[in-house]
């Protein structure tokens, strides 16, 4: 009997909840501008800096069909911009399931302090879109058509959400992830870096921030080994290539482990990293099937390919970029206390970092499909 009582007072509530919401509370989807994406851009030529922000929103004028339009508002603030995007616009705007927040570089390099605390402060906000960083102007890349989406947002969504299966890439380029790296000590917000090439939306490396504003772009043959050194469990591709013909390449998922030291005042980093994958094309060697010491040998031969152009970034990191990259600095405060005057990218870049990178081939494949050259071939 109490069984059915608690049914009959769930379905009350209910009822009543869906009387006293129902009516001029609604709002049809044909009155709402839903945004898809939204733009951040700059100028910083006048006396007062300028800010275009716009959105990419859908339109449904016809049944079964979506289409979208950019709105702008430009103003000497943030929230202004808000205000006047309003003056060209028709319908009612919401703000809730947007996909991917674009910042112009010059806008990143600026500082992304106000883009933070108005987003955030908003109620409605989803915190898990994407943040991108992109060459030349973010309206830009906002109004870029593309033939799979309605909308440059969306595909940019699709395009993020694909690349971690590639290039060791992260899930942590949201916005809720740009506000707690962005204010926590020892760590530095890393976000894809995005340009138009041969007409596609493309993704050329990573924008490297020092607190709230962007101070580097990394290329992505670089990105890859600092996704390598600084994420964990996260997928990609290793090669060794010896000429145009004779390479081998084996696709698989990384684990990574942080151990800091800290002798006679100095910091010492040990990155114990793990890679478990499987062969996916060898043309390098062609006994990898049957004997285990090749196998050894190949796994070997990658540890120390690996290790090298690991060692190849630190190098450029600690001396020229001279950035925590890797947010080491988060392990080394958690280990020895926490002291918001310590700048952790001078400690870092002057620590000594050991990189220890271990193989594991799981899988060899179905076969090795090579044929096998005629001894009279030259």
């Amino acid at each position: 009997m109490k069984r059915y009582s608690l049914l009959i007072i769930s379905i009350s509530c209910i009822i009543i909840y869906l009387f006293f919401n129902s009516g001029k509370g609604i709002v049809s989807i044909e009155k709402r501008d839903i945004a898809s994406g939204i733009s951040f851009d700059i100028d910083k030529n006048g006396p007062v800096n300028e800010y275009n922000v716009a959105a990419s929103v859908y339109t449904f004028i016809k049944p079964d069909e979506i289409s979208s339009v950019v709105l702008e508002g430009i103003a000497k603030n943030i929230p202004d911009t808000r205000s006047n995007r309003e003056n060209i616009s028709s319908k009612e705007f919401f703000l809730g399931l947007q996909k991917v927040f674009i910042f112009s570089e010059d806008m990143a390099a600026d500082g992304f302090n106000a883009s933070v605390d108005i987003l955030l402060a908003n109620q409605e906000l989803n915190d898990s879109a994407w943040v991108v960083i992109c060459k030349g102007k973010a309206l830009d890349m906002l109004k870029f058509k593309t033939v799979d989406f309605p909308t440059a947002s969306d595909h940019i969504n699709g395009m993020i959400q694909s690349a971690q299966q590639q290039n060791f890439m992260s899930v942590n380029y949201k916005i809720i992830d740009m506000h707690v790296r962005v204010n926590s000590e020892g760590r530095n917000l890393i976000v894809p870096y995005l340009d138009i090439i041969n007409n596609n939306i493309t993704i050329t490396g990573l924008a490297v921030f020092k607190k709230d504003k962007m101070v580097l772009q990394i290329p992505m043959e670089e990105a890859r080994y600092l996704n390598f050194l600084r994420e964990n469990k996260v997928k990609g591709m290793l090669t060794i290539q010896n000429d145009s013909h004779h390479y081998i390449s084996s696709y698989g998922v990384v684990k990574r482990k942080v151990r800091c030291e800290k002798i006679n005042g100095k910091y010492k980093f040990n990155i114990d990293l793990e890679f478990t994958g499987k062969i996916v094309n060898n043309t390098m060697y062609m006994d990898l099937m049957g004997n285990t010491k090749t196998l050894e040998a190949y796994s070997h031969e990658l540890e120390e390919e690996t290790k090298k152009k690991c060692y190849k970034f630190l190098n450029k990191m600690q001396n020229e970029y001279k950035v925590d990259c890797l947010e080491l600095g988060r392990d080394a405060a958690a280990t020895f206390g926490r002291n918001p005057q310590t700048d952790w990218d001078d400690v870092v870049c002057k620590a000594d970092i050991v990189v220890n990178v271990v193989v594991k081939v799981d899988n060899i494949g179905r076969g090795q499909f090579l044929y096998q050259k005629d001894k009279t071939q030259k």
